[in-house]
């Protein structure tokens, strides 16, 4: 507690030194032909009298007013000022003590004649040029260390913005491409130009709209048109190689390496990565897999994140295990290269294998009316998966106007796992109803064949476009499943054996085609048609064997158990819709959306089902400078697995079966959005919200019967949701000294029946986290970072049958990097979460401390030495808890522990990124 009070302490302390005021000078700056034309943005640059090196420079606002903060009495300084179309401006003042603030008055410029050479002088060229449609900075007006890399420079320009994850904005708006000498780099990645050039070969750096955004969408206000970054290079860079390799060992026979390296050679690039720990983490960080693994130049599809550091990219993991403790190794290549005609061709492949150990104890607590139902079950699962992605993509820009994209995906997924699950169901008076011992032997493949091809038509006439496209995929996903189990009932004494096997084959094909088209129809109308359609082929054929006590073998055929499910059907949706531009900033959509669902379900031993559906419904947009509002529609065919009328009794405790009846549900969906980053007051906020109503979703009804459960999913109307928060963050800097605040609050509702042994009630779950948090950056030297949440669980219920629930989790994360003396980096991290759930033989505090220590050496620190240690207090478990339906989860599962390891990393081609904190080559 005494370390945070000091930490708000030091950042009040701050706070205060950021307000701190010197000398100042304020004035207009005007035509002198046409007083009442003012110059906006023009830079008025300030030097010290007789200095050639830039003290401080301003940009005139749109009413052409400047004020310069910040300078220093008893000095007397030059202000030159550059503004386009105009000759240059030059005049000395001096501020005194008792005289600190000075008020110009107007300014007037001349025009610039055509037929004149403007004479620069050197010493003097303006850091910033702003012109009808480009900014341009002086990249020697901006200076950053020798070894710094384009990043670095990017950060000083201001309005230039870089988050966490490398994204960058320029007065609050994206960027979409950086390029090098008019050309992309490196594939159009834009991380590996700014954070592997260096900054020194830089000379401009050019600002202007991404012109064909704006042409593809002519109704993009101006905050909103996305930033093209163009590096003006001194000297030209054809070809090169960079990347990082890093090996580790500790106690416990601990390891971790891998190594990615890039190079390069006009327009053809290769990266290659290959990693192998057994400590639990991913073998790279996932910055550093977009953008030196090369998934910035083929492109991500799909992400999958998550808060223990595990992530995944197109279905492709690197090591890391969401839970257990995990032995992982893989490695791959991507080419990408571009040919004489202008297509891009890129072809990647990876494969990864990882061998993991899941120990993990759960506790569901059940409430039924005066009883309760308490399930406890400790399980062990062993599994290797062994996991191919192969991949490639194809991208022609035929002209200025026409693309064509193919891009064809492979998946190989093969996963052997061995659960062996021990259950206990007691009753509210702690009466042992019933356990069970079971086993699951699992072999099971999960593959895709995929091809995604589109074409996409631009035309001279703004805001006229046409796209048609395709997706093709079929996933054959053999599962075969040896299961045995032991069931005893204690209130009614008996036991029941379960020995056989389940071979479940599940072939999912579909075929998406779809085609779009816009057309202006006025300057305020045009007009929108979306249709596409979908081809489904599904099967889901199960057959269950008992095992033959003659032969010992699984060839008993199990009637009551098999079954195969075959789904075949269209689905339409058409969407026509009129945008109408009603003022500047004020945007509205209504349209309407049809549906068609077509489907015929046969069944090997029942009678087939037809089901033919037609569906309409308006839809609406609503754009108001910052905000966005949207209104939709939909419907979804149930999933063929819930059709298959076949029990799965895997777990003899827990059955769940089929409901081949099942209708396809209605949902509505809105959506709302508002994002705005000042960059004046660098203050960055957003609000966000959600909301869906279903009509026929689906839900399950359990029936509840000597403590088994058996499940059954039955469509229900009146199901509904909302989320929504908001985020608010802002950036105080002064020198080389920064401070960044943030909070949010997110918020989730669900409203959704909750059925158990027939008696339905109606269940509101409602989730609330409120969070803030607070960075301090002391000239890179010191960094201290405190982040603090809170998530608090509520559910209620209709029915008395039922009891209300609540559960409350407080997360603090605490962080601080010391750069002192040079060569050495120190970094800690201390994070604690306090839950009020409490469970015996579950940790209700669990605390995380992390430590290391980096020595750098050679040239731009390019070896590192680094000795960590991980959970120093031995102290860290997984633990989740959920409240579901008139549940409560509660489950811990095991982790690696305490646990020092050290590593050398050898940074190829090194320009000196900051090594500390969680943008690291590898965590800790």
């Amino acid at each position: 507690m005494k370390k945070q009070l000091l930490l708000i302490a030091f950042c009040l302390v701050s706070l205060h030194l950021f307000g701190q005021k010197n000398g100042s000078i304020t004035g207009i700056l005007a035509d002198s032909a046409n007083h009442k034309n003012t110059l906006n943005y023009a830079t008025i640059s300030v030097y010290k009298t007789g200095d050639s090196v830039l003290t401080t420079y301003k940009l005139s606002d749109e009413k052409g007013l400047f004020r310069i903060n910040n300078l220093q009495t008893g000095i007397r300084y030059r202000l030159v000022v550059n503004a386009w179309q105009y000759g240059i401006y030059r005049k000395e003042v001096e501020l005194t003590a008792q005289n600190p603030t000075l008020n110009l008055g107007t300014l007037y410029l001349s025009s610039r004649a055509n037929d004149l050479n403007e004479v620069t002088i050197t010493a003097e060229r303006p850091p910033v040029i702003v012109r009808k449609d480009t900014i341009e900075f002086n990249a020697e007006s901006f200076k950053t260390l020798p070894s710094a890399v384009v990043e670095d420079l990017l950060k000083k320009l201001p309005g230039v913005q870089i988050a966490e994850d490398g994204s960058i904005t320029v007065n609050g708006k994206t960027v979409s491409k950086i390029l090098v000498d008019g050309k992309e780099f490196f594939g159009g990645d834009q991380q590996i130009a700014t954070k592997n050039l260096p900054a020194n070969i830089i000379d401009k750096v050019q600002v202007v709209d991404d012109k064909q955004a704006k042409r593809r969408n002519p109704d993009l206000v101006a905050a909103e048109i996305p930033q093209v970054i163009n590096l003006k290079l001194k000297r030209a860079i054809k070809q090169g190689a960079f990347g990082k390799l890093y090996a580790g060992g500790g106690l416990r026979e601990l390891y971790q390496a891998g190594g990615l390296m890039n190079f390069f050679r006009d327009t053809t690039q290769v990266s290659i990565l290959g990693y192998g720990n057994n400590i639990n983490q991913p073998g790279f960080n996932p910055n550093d897999v977009q953008r030196l693994g090369g998934f910035n130049r083929s492109g991500v599809n799909s992400m999958m994140m998550n808060s223990g550091g595990y992530f995944e990219f197109n279905g492709i993991g690197f090591g890391g295990a969401t839970s257990g403790v995990q032995t992982s190794s893989g490695a791959g290549f991507n080419l990408n290269t571009l040919t004489k005609k202008g297509i891009k061709l890129n072809t990647q492949y990876f494969f990864g294998k990882s061998d993991n150990l899941l120990e993990r104890l759960s506790n569901t607590n059940q409430t039924l009316g005066t009883d309760r139902l308490i399930t406890n079950t400790d399980e062990n699962t062993s599994s290797i998966t062994l996991k191919h992605n192969i991949a490639g993509k194809l991208d022609w820009q035929i002209d200025s106007l026409t693309q064509i994209t193919i891009e064809p995906f492979v998946v190989l997924n093969s996963n052997n796992s061995v659960s062996r699950t021990l259950s206990r169901n007691t009753n509210a008076s702690g009466n042992l109803i019933n356990s069970l011992s079971n086993l699951n032997d699992r072999n099971n493949a999960t593959n895709k064949y995929q091809l995604i091809g589109d074409l996409s038509k631009d035309f001279k006439k703004a805001g006229r476009s046409f796209s048609v496209g395709f997706d093709v995929s079929s996933t054959p996903n053999p599962n075969i499943n040896f299961n045995r189990s032991t069931r005893i009932n204690y209130l009614t004494p008996s036991t029941t054996e379960t020995d056989q096997l389940r071979n479940n084959q599940i072939d999912n094909f579909r075929s998406y085609l779809y085609a779009n088209y816009s057309e202006p129809i006025s300057k305020k109308l045009s007009l929108k048609v979306d249709v596409n359609g979908n081809v489904i082929n599904n099967e889901n054929a199960l057959n269950t064997f008992y095992r033959n006590p003659a032969n010992q073998l699984y060839d008993v055929v199990v009637p009551s158990l098999t079954q195969t499910v075959k789904q075949f059907g269209v689905k339409t949706n058409a969407n026509l819709s009129l945008n109408y531009k009603i003022t500047k900033n004020l945007n509205i959509q209504p349209g309407l959306i049809y549906n068609y669902i077509g489907l015929n379900n046969r069944f090997t031993n029942r009678e087939d089902i037809d089901q033919r559906y037609n569906f309409m419904w308006p839809t609406f947009q609503l754009r108001y400078k910052i905000f966005r509002l949207s209104y939709s529609a939909r419907f979804a065919e149930p999933d063929v697995n819930y059709l298959q009328p076949v029990a799965d009794n895997t777990n003899a405790l827990y059955i769940r079966n089929g409901n081949p009846n099942l209708l396809p549900a209605r949902t509505q969906t809105f959506n709302l959005n508002m994002y705005k980053y000042d960059p004046k007051s660098q203050i960055n906020y957003n609000l966000y919200g959600y909301g869906n109503f279903t009509k026929n979703g689906i839900i399950n009804t359990v029936n509840i019967s000597n403590g088994v459960q058996t499940v059954n999913p039955i469509n229900s109307s009146g199901i509904y949701s909302f989320s929504g928060g908001g985020n608010i963050s802002k950036d105080f800097k002064k020198d080389k000294t920064s401070l960044k605040v943030g909070a949010g609050l997110w918020m989730n509702f669900n409203h959704s029946p909750v059925i158990i042994n027939d008696i339905r009630s109606d269940a509101d779950v409602f989730n609330i986290g409120p969070n803030a948090s607070a960075r301090l950056n002391l000239n890179d030297v010191i960094e201290i970072s405190q982040s603090y949440s809170i998530n608090l669980n509520r559910s209620k219920y209709q029915d008395s049958y039922y009891t209300n629930l609540s559960n409350n989790t407080h997360q603090s994360t605490s962080e601080l990097i010391v750069r002192y003396p040079k060569k050495l980096v120190f970094e800690t991290s201390y994070g604690m979460t306090i839950n009020s759930q409490s469970i015996n033989g579950y940790n209700n505090n669990i605390k995380l401390w992390n430590a290391a220590l980096t020595y750098l050496l050679m040239k731009n620190d390019r070896l590192q030495l680094k000795l960590s240690v991980n959970d120093i207090l031995q102290s860290n478990v997984r633990r989740s808890i959920q409240i579901t339906g008139n549940s409560i989860v509660d489950s811990q599962s095991n982790n690696l522990g305490r646990y020092g390891m050290f590593t050398v990393t050898y940074n190829i081609q090194n320009f000196g990124q900051k090594v500390g904190g969680r943008s690291t080559f590898f965590s800790f």
